[in-house]
């Protein structure tokens, strides 16, 4: 994450015998180029002040993970609907049409019954859950997945490494089309950003009465992993603080080539 700059010290010759029978050293020095990050801690816990929500962050450039914000994961929600139909797109044994037709629904959508006839045609909730953990494990990211599935714990930093993940595959993928196509009320914060793959995940926690809000997707060379709770129970409280999240990203985020 951090840059290194290096800075050729100016050469000094010291006397005509020294020059001759002494090999010339140059000295180095490391200056670290600025963090981009360095005050996102700080401008998260505003956001969470502001908006009433506590938040989490993580981002992965496939080498370092910066995290910020008060939570460390909440349940996936629809953000699992992601590897569940890229799971499904290997392992599903209905017709190819028919699974893109669910794929659609389940992610630009998130429809709900697309997603589970997903999930349920990839065997029992015990196979099905074998095989979209092992798709997350692609990216080095562990998750034991449930069979309820939205209600999976996963790590805002497993999400981003997933996310990263995916970052680096073929971008045709038609999961990946449908993320650059999410339904126009679903697309607030990583939703704001111009040209962003995203996918949300929403819901309410009846186990304390809070609403959770979640975000993945990638840019700017980045793996994303986003998410807000409320304990009001408000899911407009969680959408502002997305939303000012991702503004945050976007004037934090380095730009790439």
């Amino acid at each position: 994450m951090r840059r290194v700059a290096w800075i050729l010290a100016p050469l000094l010759l010291v006397g005509c015998a020294a020059e001759e029978s002494e090999p010339l050293h140059t000295a180095v020095t490391t200056v670290p180029a600025p963090d981009p990050f360095a005050e996102l801690a700080e401008a998260v816990a505003g956001i969470e002040e502001d908006t009433n929500t506590e938040v989490g962050v993580a981002l992965y450039d496939g080498s370092a993970m910066t995290e910020a914000g008060s939570l460390d994961w909440l349940p996936a929600w629809s953000t699992m609907k992601i590897p569940i139909a890229r799971a499904a797109a290997e392992h599903c044994g209905y017709g190819k049409e028919y699974v893109s037709e669910l794929t659609e629904a389940a992610i630009e959508w998130s429809d709900n019954d697309a997603a589970r006839a997903l999930w349920d045609c990839m065997g029992s909730d015990k196979e099905a859950a074998e095989k979209v953990g092992a798709e997350i494990a692609k990216s080095g990211s562990h998750v034991r997945v449930n069979g309820a599935f939205g209600t999976t714990r996963w790590s805002f930093a497993g999400q981003a490494r997933y996310a990263y993940y995916l970052s680096q595959q073929d971008q045709d993928d038609p999961v990946f089309a449908d993320m650059h196509h999410i339904a126009e009320d679903q697309a607030y914060g990583l939703g704001q950003l111009e040209g962003v793959p995203f996918k949300g995940g929403w819901s309410d926690y009846e186990k304390d009465g809070s609403w959770h809000t979640r975000q993945l997707g990638w840019f700017g060379g980045f793996g994303v992993a986003v998410g807000a709770r409320s304990a009001d129970g408000s899911y407009d409280d969680t959408m502002d603080a997305l939303d000012q999240v991702a503004r945050l990203l976007k004037t934090s985020v380095p730009e790439t080539g």
